[in-house]
């Protein structure tokens, strides 16, 4: 279904254009089939996928409930389930729909083809105002307070269909007709959407053909013919019952003696761990061994928030894509909350280092094809022009991205935990053993005081996590050093400027400058040699920059990057070492139950943490994965320690 991921090509995702066949229903002349039945489009909605699946009715009383479905095109759908969770007073507490869709609408397109339907008008306008770009991979929206999440999967279905970790308790396939759109229907399709389901899934299509039934049959759906909508005379409906136990059966969610967790460390990881959890409705201890939130790493003046941009969009491309536009939307719903963040989307120039990168940049750009709203490559002329300062290359041009003050949205973020009454504190408190217990963990002082007990644990902590558990692996601490600028001292670009260090102009009028990437230093106080060293990168930044500033002169923040060996971060449940023996795959590894990890997120702990949050807090809950598995395995806790077990070095 997918090729190798060492042969794996990038994606771009071409959008569907508007447009209607002769009696007015919206049509795609790629396929040559119309998207929803002449007769009604949120009819067919509440009839065949409803109705066929058996919802309302079937969700009532259920926790979390997840719907994955092929093809969201107009997203009617969805629109219509939504409306129908809303309406319905024993509807689940979460409510997950995942869509995989791969040539979406841009959000102009949506809108005119919307406006033909007036019965979905709030919630469809609710849709465009959050849709996404047209770019590769998961892209989740919250709404309703988080009750209602989209995952909207772009890309083919034979790419991203094996990549969802989930558990379905329904199915919506809404494909083009088997005839024209035939890659949406194959045996190997209905297999995989068979590993993901929950025992007596449900499953509905508006499609009667003889191969998708005996196809969905193959893959143990017991499928029948129903009533069909206005002129089709029958629809598909089915039910998960395979005739013996699967071989790789979906996930099932955890279960915990309460919804209570300790989250160790205060900093941007451990404080988007936090604020995902409480607004799932779980109690969560904060422990930070220092006298206040974002007292380490995370409260450095500013953090520069970009994407990373590869030629074969590598894994830390598509990783870092994904944590950056999750975190914006993270970022504009705690604004919209009420709570104040200091940051600005600016604009983010990487100005390349010489003129023999110049058109190595020009044609990844070309290459990647992803929306100028995302990337787009300016040469040194436009690129001068952009920022209002003169420059020796041109670069890529990132409009979305900017800075922002770390230590202002750790406190968003748990004001807004504490909003919830789902908060408690602890600073001052280092946590010196995790001991389990009957019920879950507890997290013991110094001096032997238990500070805290729960079910679950997250450390959020950076280089003390190797402290309490084994890793496998080691973490560098790597010294960075950030100088800031005086107001008036050079001409300030209008944009952030990116490449050999950066330049962030602030709001005030004062600039950072940086960072040095210091290896076995511990030195925790700004040093000369360190400005002089970051006024050497703002001048290969901006010819003339640095000219007449004196390091001596300067003051400066300093802070440690917590780097694994990879330099990818740890996300997710931590391995059992003791227990564990030769493994072939990082899903085989034993993990200690309830203990989780958050670090290791080097310099991109702004772009990750929110992303990393969800992932920690969805696999608690038991809820659909906002990663997909290749790049949630490229993170895991336990790769280090299968590498081992592969090499049998246990």
């Amino acid at each position: 279904m997918r090729l190798p991921a060492s042969r794996q090509l990038p994606v771009t995702i071409l959008p569907a254009t508007p447009a209607y066949d002769a009696n007015g229903t919206p049509y795609s002349p790629h396929y040559g089939d119309i998207y929803h039945s002449a007769e009604s489009g949120p009819g067919q909605a509440r009839h065949v996928f409803l109705g066929g699946n058996g919802l309302p009715q079937c969700w009532a009383g259920v926790r979390v409930f997840t719907i994955v479905e092929t093809g969201f095109g107009l997203g009617l759908n969805f629109l219509e389930t939504w409306q129908a969770w809303r309406a319905d007073p024993a509807r689940p507490q979460r409510l997950h729909f995942v869509s995989i869709e791969k040539h979406p609408f841009t959000r102009e397109g949506l809108a005119a083809l919307h406006a033909n339907y007036r019965g979905l008008t709030p919630l469809a306008g609710e849709l465009r105002s959050a849709w996404p770009l047209a770019l590769p991979g998961l892209h989740r929206l919250h709404f309703e307070d988080g009750r209602v999440t989209l995952t909207l999967a772009f890309g083919d279905i034979a790419d991203v269909l094996p990549k969802l970790r989930l558990a379905a308790d329904a199915y919506f396939l809404d494909g083009f007709a088997p005839d024209r759109n035939p890659d949406m229907w194959t045996p190997a399709v209905t297999k995989a959407l068979a590993r993901l389901a929950r025992p007596g899934a449900t499953l509905a299509t508006y499609t009667t053909a003889r191969a998708v039934r005996d196809a969905l049959a193959g893959a143990g759906f017991v499928p029948e013919l129903r009533p069909g909508f206005g002129r089709k005379r029958q629809m598909l409906a089915a039910r998960y019952a395979p005739p013996r136990p699967p071989r790789r059966a979906a996930p099932t969610a955890p279960a915990w003696s309460e919804r209570h967790a300790i989250v160790v460390g205060a900093g941007l990881a451990g404080a988007a761990v936090t604020e995902r959890l409480v607004a799932r409705g779980w109690r969560v201890d904060v422990i930070e061994r220092r006298p206040a939130p974002a007292a380490e790493a995370s409260g450095i003046r500013a953090c520069v928030f970009h994407p990373h941009v590869s030629r074969d969009d590598s894994i830390l491309s598509r990783l870092t894509r994904a944590g950056f536009l999750y975190a914006l939307g993270r970022w504009q719903a705690l604004e919209s909350a009420g709570h104040r963040l200091d940051w600005r989307r600016c604009g983010v120039l990487q100005v390349a280092k010489d003129s023999r990168e110049e058109p190595r940049m020009a044609a990844t750009a070309r290459a990647l094809g992803f929306p100028t709203d995302y990337l787009e490559y300016l040469q040194r002329g436009a690129a001068s022009a952009r920022v209002g300062c003169e420059l020796r290359s041109g670069g890529w041009w990132y409009p979305g991205s900017g800075w922002m003050q770390p230590a202002g949205l750790v406190a968003a973020q748990l004001a807004a935990a504490r909003a919830r009454s789902g908060l408690v504190l602890h600073v001052n408190a280092g946590v010196q053993a995790l001991e389990r217990v009957e019920h879950g963990w507890r997290a013991l002082a110094a001096d032997g005081a238990a500070i805290a007990s729960a079910p679950v644990v997250v450390l959020a902590n950076a280089h003390d996590a190797a402290r309490l558990v084994p890793l496998a692996t080691a973490l560098k601490s790597v010294r960075g050093q950030l100088t800031c600028l005086p107001a008036e001292s050079l001409a300030l670009p209008r944009a952030v400027l990116a490449g050999p260090g950066h330049l962030v102009p602030l709001a005030d009028g004062t600039a950072v400058a940086g960072a040095t990437f210091d290896f076995e230093d511990d030195d925790p106080a700004p040093s000369a040699a360190g400005h002089a060293g970051n006024l050497e990168r703002l001048e290969r930044l901006l010819p003339g920059g640095a000219a007449g500033i004196d390091p001596a002169t300067l003051s400066g923040t300093v802070g440690f990057r917590c780097v694994p060996a990879d330099r990818l971060p740890l996300i997710g449940a931590l391995p059992d070492a003791a227990a564990a023996c030769a493994a072939v795959n990082i899903r085989g590894l034993p993990r200690l139950p309830g203990l989780y990890g958050a670090f290791g997120y080097a310099s991109r702990g702004l772009t990750w943490a929110a992303l990393g949050g969800e992932l920690i807090a969805s696999a608690v809950e038991g809820e659909p994965a906002p990663l997909e598995g290749d790049l949630a395995d490229a993170i895991d806790p336990a790769r280090f320690l299968l590498r081992r077990a592969r090499r049998g070095k246990l």
